[in-house]
């Protein structure tokens, strides 16, 4: 099943980097990624389903031929975590800290196959606050939602430098790349009074994010003259499509000054209502804490 997206193929004119993007592009240039390629992604969806791929048997030939394009390179930490003031001692560490990451996303597609450059794609935490923003390029973020009458959807939204999403809480989310090469920033934490489980950097450092849940059943294809949301008919049926927007108060606290710079130079009072406002978001009640 196929459902075509109303987003122009051509080529887009790239916009300006956001506050402080340059800085964490020029921190990559001198440490060493984490590369992820095209075996990975088959890697998931033999093992267990964590990846969707429309066509694991091309990919698999595409591999036995050698071929095994580089997706993308993910830095972990690429700023200092910031540690959050007002969090109980004897909370999980996962839930002490913010923390920030960078994936730049290369030109490579999956080969003869018409699925674009992506990331692997994972589920979130049910405590997760995160935040991407776009820094470079064109991308699609693609992730589960329920509305507000309770039903399950599939949200996507088109973002070029300085576009930010909010992912929901414990949300799969996917990015596909629209215009290489781009580059996305993200920031992440997980909110202490409704964490249940394992924090978002526990699954981190197990690569437990990656293994948590079968992945939805769904992918973004390109031809000459569209994009389109292909999967089973299943999947789409029970998480109908829709354009996402992004919450009128994340505009306001993360513009102008982008979400690195607030990463790096906002007071942790900043951070804490952004934890406050993005609980709300995710239709939870938190209470931000401050000193």
């Amino acid at each position: 099943m196929i459902t075509p997206l109303d987003i122009p193929t051509a080529r887009v004119m790239p916009r300006p980097l956001p506050p402080s993007g340059l800085d964490l592009l020029v921190a990559a240039s001198s440490r060493e990624g984490r590369a992820r390629h095209l075996r990975d992604l088959l890697a998931g969806a033999d093992a267990d389903g964590a990846v969707y791929l429309l066509d694991p048997d091309q990919a698999r030939t595409m591999l036995d031929r050698g071929v095994n394009p580089q997706l993308y390179l993910a830095y972990r930490d690429i700023a200092a975590p910031r540690t959050k003031t007002g969090q109980p001692v004897n909370g999980a560490d996962g839930t002490h800290a913010w923390f920030a990451d960078l994936v730049v996303y290369t030109a490579a597609n999956l080969g003869p196959s018409p699925e674009p450059g992506r990331s692997l794609g994972h589920w979130n935490t049910p405590a997760q606050v995160e935040i991407f923003q776009c820094l470079s390029g064109r991308v699609l973020l693609l992730h589960t939602n329920i509305d507000d009458a309770g039903n399950s959807r599939m949200d996507y939204h088109v973002c070029q430098a300085g576009d930010h999403v909010v992912i929901p809480f414990g949300a799969w989310h996917l990015t596909v790349v629209l215009d290489a090469p781009a580059a996305v920033f993200n920031i992440y934490t997980d909110v202490a009074e409704i964490l249940t489980g394992h924090t978002s950097r526990d699954a981190v450092d197990s690569d437990l994010k990656y293994r948590a849940a079968p992945a939805p059943e769904l992918t973004i294809t390109r031809t000459a003259s569209t994009f389109a949301v292909a999967g089973t008919q299943h999947e789409l049926t029970e998480r109908p499509l829709r354009r996402g927007e992004s919450p009128t108060w994340a505009r306001d606290l993360l513009m102008p000054s982008g979400l690195a710079a607030l990463y790096h130079h906002a007071p942790d009072a900043e951070l804490a209502r952004l934890q406050e406002h993005a609980a709300h978001f995710g239709r939870r009640h938190v209470t931000a804490t401050t000193s």
